[in-house]
Order: C-alpha cells, then structure tokens, then sequence
C-alpha cells in the first residue's frame, strides 16, 4: 500500500489527506487554494492581494465576507462564457476622510474599520461585521448585518431611515448610513462619476 501525498492548506497550512475536499483546521476548501493559485481577493481596505482561501486580510486584518475570488489580469467569464458584466469600483467614504473601495465584492463595514478613529466607548457601539454592500448586476446593496446576519445591535440607518430587520436596500450615489444611531459613524455611499 502506498501513501498519498498531504494537501496543506494555503489559508492555515495544515496538513490534510488528500481525499479531503475540505480542510480540517479551518474548514475552506481546498481544492480553490491548491489548484487555482493564480486567484486572489483584494482587500477593499488596503488593496492588499490575498490567497482566495483567505477569510481575512493578512496586511490590515479586515474580514472578508463569502466572496467570489478574482483573477489577476484575467477576465471573469461566466459558465457560459459570456463576459461578467462590468461593476463599477464604488467608495465608501468614512467619518475621517479614508476611502473603502468596493469592486463588487460582498464587503462587510466592521467595528474595526474605525479602530483609532474615536473613543473605545463609542466604538463599542457599531457590531463586528455591520453593515454588508453586495453587488448585483452592477447595482450595489447595502443590509445591516450584525452577527449572524439577522441584523446589528444598534441598527443601521440609510438616509435617515432604520433598515434593521430589512431586506437589503439598493444604494444610490451620495447616500448617507449611519451605524449605530451616532451621527460621528456617518458614511457617503460613492458611485464613479461616469456610472451616476
């Protein structure tokens, strides 16, 4: 009998059978980390390029949402073959003046996209993982999150509207979210000025 050789993970690098389609450790899959090495998820808040097993950032930390991974320089093809539609690179613009840049990709805003920029107390008050922006067809969406998706601890306001509890809400260029019913958590929603 012969042995077959360990798959390590590229997210944790355990050591895994090489029937198992899952890692053991941390539970991503391993066929995405050992046969597509040229994938990658960028960071929307560093830019930072990660392997597609990633469920954070390993420069800044921010957590990644269930994302698609991207390949560099290549084009995303549908199964069909038909070119993905293009999505426009929307910001987030923050309380201080930092930009979250959005390229389509689920992305969460989190309690530690603030970190430094207010008091503990009142970071305290927007959840882990907030709010979650989703692109769909070109359109982005926004839903408060919160821990396990059913919505934050202190709610999300669009425009002035409470969206806890909702269904995810279309966003427009210009639009205000404020986190945690503190005005200091308000932030612009940023289309490019062609896709106004």
């Amino acid at each position: 009998m012969t042995k077959r050789a360990k798959i390590v993970c590229k997210a944790c690098r355990a050591r895994n059978e090489a029937h198992e389609k899952v890692c053991h450790k941390c539970g991503l899959p391993l066929s995405t980390a050992q046969d597509e090495p040229d994938r990658k998820i960028i960071c929307p808040r560093c830019q930072h390029s990660n392997n597609a097993a990633s469920f954070f950032c390993y420069a800044c930390g921010k957590y990644f949402a269930e994302v698609e991974p991207t390949k560099i320089n290549r084009s995303l093809a549908t199964k069909k073959g038909n070119q993905r539609p293009s999505t426009p690179r929307a910001r987030i613009i923050m309380p201080g003046g930092s930009i979250i840049t959005l390229s389509g990709d689920p992305t969460f805003i989190e309690r530690s996209d603030f970190n430094g920029t207010t008091s503990p107390d009142l970071l305290m008050k927007v959840s882990r993982q907030h709010i979650l922006i989703t692109c769909d067809r070109g359109k982005y969406y926004i839903k408060d999150y919160g821990r396990d998706g059913t919505g934050s601890t202190n709610h999300t306001r669009l425009n002035g509207i409470d969206i806890h509890g909702k269904t995810r809400k279309a966003l427009k260029d210009g639009d205000k979210i404020e986190l945690a019913g503190q005005p200091e958590f308000t932030l612009t929603f940023m289309l490019p000025k062609g896709s106004r």
